[in-house]
């Protein structure tokens, strides 16, 4: 037994803990919240890097022969 209530709040802190889980349900919902955001941000890079990609693709450079010319006009020894 203790002599005063202040020396029994962390086992008291403990105990509510124990039975209601306040504080083990807010951390699984940061980590949620937190896995949710990554997964949001890795897909908006994914759909920033094919937009650049499918745009590369697109692009009139390639089919204009641009590239190839420039190879084949450069000297090689």
């Amino acid at each position: 037994m203790a002599d005063s209530p202040q020396e029994c709040t962390l086992q008291l802190e403990d105990y509510i803990e124990c039975l209601h889980n306040k504080k083990e349900k807010a951390r699984a919902k940061a980590i949620k919240a937190e896995e949710l955001r990554q997964i949001k941000k890795r897909r908006e890079e994914e759909a920033a890097a094919r937009k650049y990609t499918d745009s590369a693709a697109k692009s009139n450079v390639a089919r204009l022969g641009i590239v190839d010319d420039a190879q084949k006009t450069t000297p090689t020894n």
